[in-house]
């Protein structure tokens, strides 16, 4: 096979990176960029080592190709021990099992209420179901006003569009940043003079009553609930609904079966991560495949290529909503593990659950759809459908 260039940005990578992954998987387990100089880990297991080796693989220089902003407030996610195990010990409680499944009810409540609102002759299955469950349930939780969810998803969608060789779109994701944070520092500011036992609240209170999360950080904190929150859940919840329509059989199962709903989201996780990639940066030399890594490298984990590893799944490009499916990597494992996990897998069963209990034969009516234009979220951008 011929050399290939690898780019996480390139069109045809966002289409279809499928050949990609098994190239780099099969022909170059470590790969290094020829004119960017960064590594990358394909296989299963290299990924998985990448993640739980916290100490040789940080986060702190930041997680994209992008690197970094100067101007972006402190957040778990880049973030190394042991500042990042004491501020992640601090917040956890909130998304505790049982405070989850006690969301539960309410989830797919949203989910049945806007399904139940959609003309069967034309709806979208991201505009009107997967990018509102996410928005509706996280600004809930955080108790952000109904009227403010078009601002921040606004807002959001600039900052994952962002790419490296493309200034214009760093800087417009900055001032969407900059806008995000004037935003929550005010949510911040008016919990701080009426308290509320929203999500905000409780993470003001925890950081005033501690005094063991400064303002920075706690601003950081609610900024990452509510973009990952939206996010990763908005692409997982597209990418289940491509995926079901592309395979209606496995849909039909699901439709027949919604107690097989769990096992499809685990299946959907591993066949079209929501999260392709991430990064991280070496704290030491190292060797790898017999190649030279030196300190300050730049190593990118590609979790869509690992979760289709046949090293650790059988017929992994085959869908199969009954696959029992013990690990994968789109929520990452180790201490950066998605704290917010078991809640994206409970509102992608709820609106799948909502759009098959109605449309259990829905047809989507573009031939072609457009994934989001980022190397480290992938999901379609709309999803024009119809009853059948």
């Amino acid at each position: 096979m011929k050399t290939i260039v690898y780019d996480p940005y390139s069109p045809d990578i966002r289409e279809n990176p499928y050949a990609v992954y098994r190239y780099l998987r099969d022909e170059a387990p470590l790969y290094q960029h020829p004119d960017k100089g960064f590594f990358v880990v394909s296989r299963f297991a290299d990924v998985l080592e990448t993640l739980y080796d916290f100490e040789t693989y940080k986060s702190g220089a930041g997680i994209t190709l992008e690197g970094l902003p100067p101007d972006v407030q402190p957040e778990m996610i880049t973030m190394d021990p042991p500042r990042h195990d004491e501020l992640r010990a601090l917040v956890k409680r909130a998304f505790t099992p049982r405070a989850i499944s006690e969301l539960g009810p309410r989830v797919y409540e949203i989910a049945r209420s806007l399904v139940a609102e959609l003309d069967p002759a034309e709806f979208d299955l991201v505009g009107d179901v997967g990018g509102l469950v996410p928005s509706a349930v996280i600004a809930e939780m955080l108790g952000i006003p109904l009227t403010d969810r078009p601002l921040f998803r606004g807002w959001i969608e600039v900052l994952i569009r962002r790419k490296p060789d493309e200034p214009d779109t760093i800087i417009a994701a900055r001032e969407a940043s900059a806008h995000l944070s004037e935003y929550l520092a005010g949510q911040i500011a008016s919990r701080r003079l009426t308290p509320t036992d929203d999500l905000i609240g409780y993470s003001v209170k925890v950081a005033d009553e501690t005094g063991a999360m400064n303002d920075e950080e706690l601003l950081g904190f609610v900024r990452l609930l509510l973009v990952a929150g939206n996010e990763t859940t908005i692409n997982l919840i597209g990418n289940a609904f491509v995926t079901l329509a592309r395979n209606p059989d496995e849909r039909a199962r699901v439709a027949e079966d919604p107690a097989l709903t769990a096992s499809a989201v685990e299946e959907v996780l591993r066949f079209e991560s929501p999260v392709p990639q991430l990064c991280r940066t070496t704290t030491r030399d190292l060797v790898r495949y017999g190649t030279d890594i030196p300190s300050g490298s730049v190593v990118v984990m590609v979790f869509a290529a690992a979760n289709r590893d046949e090293r650790e799944f059988d017929e992994p490009d085959r869908f199969d909503v009954t696959r029992r499916v013990d690990r994968h990597l789109a929520l990452g494992h180790g201490i950066h593990h998605c704290l917010g996990a078991a809640l994206a897998r409970l509102q992608a069963r709820a609106s799948i659950d909502a759009v098959l209990e109605r449309f259990p034969t829905y047809e989507i009516t573009t031939d072609t759809i457009e994934m989001l234009p980022s190397g480290h979220a992938r999901g379609p951008v709309s999803l024009p459908a119809v009853a059948r």
